[in-house]
Parts: C-alpha cells; structure tokens; sequence
C-alpha cells in the first residue's frame, strides 16, 4: 500500500514539475513577445514623431507661398473678388431683426442701445 501510494506521489510530482516548467516557459515567451511589440510600438511613435516634423516642415506658409510663385502662376485673393458692400443685404426697420420684443427680458436684454446710455448717465 505504501508502495503504491510512493509511487503515485513520485508520479504527481513529476507530472507537476513538468506542467510548473511549461508554464514558466509560456510565461517567458509572452514576456518576449510584450517586450517585442513593446518596441514596435516605441519605432511606430518615433516614426511618426518624424513623419509629424517632416509634415510641419512642408506646411511652413512661407515655403508654400514661394513654391507657389515658383511654379504657379496663382496671385494673393483680393476682397473686390468676393464681394462688396453693396453687395451685402440689409434688413428693413421694418423687419422682426428691429422690431423690439414684446414680452420684457429684464435688465438690458430687452432694452435698445440708446436706452442703455440713458440708463447709466441716470445712475451717475
């Protein structure tokens, strides 16, 4: 009885050392693959702290406008060639933009810029 019972303990241990060293083994594997993608991650950064600078440099406006008058022929946008003033509409005084509202706001909200200055110069 003894015996036996010797020998499945003997057989257990071993079956448990072997499991306990392929799990070892496993856990030093995917600490190498972390510290592998690890890595990656940090030249992925890099690169694109580099790609990031590069794209800075090229959108200087001073490099853009010069390379611009090198090969185009395109001139700076003037303010005639998007409109006018007159060209701006403007509401009537009869429109609701002016009409003043018919419910009190309190305060300044429902009041006229004129009556604003009226009401300060009474305040003094």
């Amino acid at each position: 009885m003894i015996r036996t019972f010797n020998i499945v303990l003997i057989i257990v241990g071993i079956a448990l050392a072997a499991g306990l060293y392929d799990i070892k083994y496993r856990a030093e594997a995917a600490q190498k693959r972390a510290q592998r993608l690890e890595r990656d991650i940090a030249s992925e950064q890099e690169g694109i702290r580099v790609l990031r600078a590069e794209w800075s440099y090229l959108n200087q406006p001073e490099r853009l406008q010069q390379l611009a008058q090198r090969y185009t022929a395109l001139e700076a946008l003037k303010a005639s060639q998007i409109g006018s003033f007159s060209d701006v509409p403007v509401p009537h005084k009869t429109d609701d933009f002016y009409v003043p509202s018919r419910k009190p706001l309190g305060g300044y909200a429902g009041s006229l810029p004129q009556d604003i200055g009226a009401a300060e110069r009474t305040v003094r």
